[in-house]
């Protein structure tokens, strides 16, 4: 051995430290969530070890088992977390829920659920356009994505332009990413748009190092980073998709649009690598919500600025994806709470008129909508693009509506118009009375409770 080698006495009081009941506690509480300091220096402590020192040895333990994020910042410097608990159980429930064929991924499917998608997608996009630069208010975004309207403004068209690219990456799915791909993308998205926007605030980070890449490199970057096998834990398409985010909205690889783009690939990323159900889950909310203080501790660990870690000259993540991966987890409940809600209501809604009035499906999607938006307006095009049907079809789905006194029927100076009829719930309840069915006498009580 060298002259630089540890004594015998060195190694038994390391020896004695890992055995140490102290010690093992500490390295329980580590391996079963991320630990910020702040937390730390409040535990007790092995006799004779300072927290200090009990903290560079707990981190040099737990960088033996650290997972490398797959890139690098300006300086060189590595990123990586430490898989605790914690982290494993979020990424593994996602993972069973989000993966193809799981319950979640039937039920988005499921043309009953058009309409709750298209609702569900209105505040994640709305945060999109907001990462550059821009604003729409919500009533407009809805309008717009409902098919409602056509656009007329150039922001309107730019949310209009990534949510049929967001409909239409299922296309792309079973193809490599390469950076003609996504330009491509950029080119639908950019489609009849006016104006590139305003620049926004570029991404940093106080201590991953911005690194000078011009907008070929990134785009094959990201592309390497969407086509990269699932063979580790490192390479969850998660973590994936958030080192996405921050490597277009640090650098602006493209003209304009950089955050809708970010978002598509994110979404490209997850259909790749047979989770698709995230796609639809608000992950940017989340993160916007989380980063602008919106969300704070104690609903999660820390703020931003507390959640990344200088170790040795390297970025510990382990914080922050705690974070992210949690966040989405809650998220991800509230897409799942919300679609067994509507498919509850629609079952009910079934069962109260299939035996005495022929509703279809997309007819049934309509008066679900209608009671739950007395102010709603239904248009033959939006409804004919809804449920991708013949114009002939949408038409008599809406007229059949009108005629059972259901929807209203206006001629404007473009087309039809079909407006909930005033009152449509008690008109529900009460159309037994009226035509001797069993329909009305159906919804009633609790039932018509579940629709509203």
């Amino acid at each position: 051995m060298g002259t630089e080698s540890l004594s015998n006495e060195s190694v038994e009081q390391m020896i004695a430290l890992l055995k140490d009941p102290a010690f093992c506690e500490l390295r329980g509480l580590v391996n079963a969530h991320p630990l910020p300091w702040s937390e730390f220096e409040t535990l007790r402590m092995p006799d004779g070890i300072s927290h200090e020192q009990a903290w560079r040895i707990l981190n040099a333990l737990r960088r033996q088992t650290a997972i490398d994020l797959p890139f690098r910042d300006g300086d060189g410097r590595r990123g990586w977390y430490y898989p605790t608990r914690s982290i494993l159980d979020d990424l593994d429930d996602i993972d069973r829920r989000c993966h193809s064929g799981s319950w979640l991924d039937l039920a988005i499917k499921s043309r009953n659920t058009t309409y709750f998608l298209v609702e569900a997608h209105v505040d994640g996009a709305i945060t999109t356009i907001r990462e550059d630069g821009l604003a729409i208010g919500y009533e407009k975004a809805r309008e717009v994505l409902l098919g409602e309207r056509e656009p007329e403004t150039s922001v309107e068209q730019l949310l209009l332009n990534g949510h049929q690219a967001m409909w239409d990456l299922a296309e792309y799915a079973d193809k490599p990413c390469t950076p003609e791909l996504i330009l491509d993308l950029y080119a639908q998205v950019s489609k009849d748009v006016a104006f590139r926007g305003v620049r926004p605030q570029v991404q940093r980070s106080a201590l991953w190092k911005e690194k000078r890449l011009d907008s070929s490199s990134v785009l094959a970057l990201a592309s390497n980073l969407i086509n990269g096998s699932r063979s580790e834990v490192a390479e969850h398409p998660l973590i994936l998709g958030m080192g996405i985010r921050h490597l277009f909205m640090s650098t602006l690889p493209l003209p304009a649009w950089n955050g809708i783009m970010y978002s598509l690939l994110m979404k490209l990323l997850f259909r790749k690598s047979s989770l698709p159900v995230l796609a639809f889950v608000p992950i940017v909310k989340a993160c916007r919500d989380w980063e602008s203080g919106v969300i704070k501790p104690p609903n999660v660990l820390t703020s931003l600025a507390d959640s990344e870690m200088l170790i040795d000259n390297e970025v510990d993540y382990t914080i922050y994806v705690a974070i992210v991966a949690h966040l989405v987890r809650q998220r991800l409940d509230g897409v799942e709470e919300e679609l067994k809600r509507v498919i509850k209501r629609d079952e009910a809604f079934v069962q109260a008129l299939r035996e005495d009035v022929e509703i279809n499906h997309r007819q049934r999607a309509i008066l679900q909508v209608a009671l739950s938006n007395p102010e709603a307006v239904f248009r033959i095009e939006s409804h004919q693009k809804t449920h991708r049907v013949a114009y002939a079809t949408a038409r008599a789905d809406l007229m059949k509506l009108v005629d059972l006194g259901f929807l209203g029927c206006v001629r404007t100076k473009r087309a039809f118009e079909f407006p909930v009829t005033p009152g449509l719930r008690q008109r529900l309840m009460g159309y037994a009375g009226q035509g001797g069915k069993r329909t009305a006498s159906a919804l009633s009580g609790e039932q018509a409770e579940g629709f509203l």
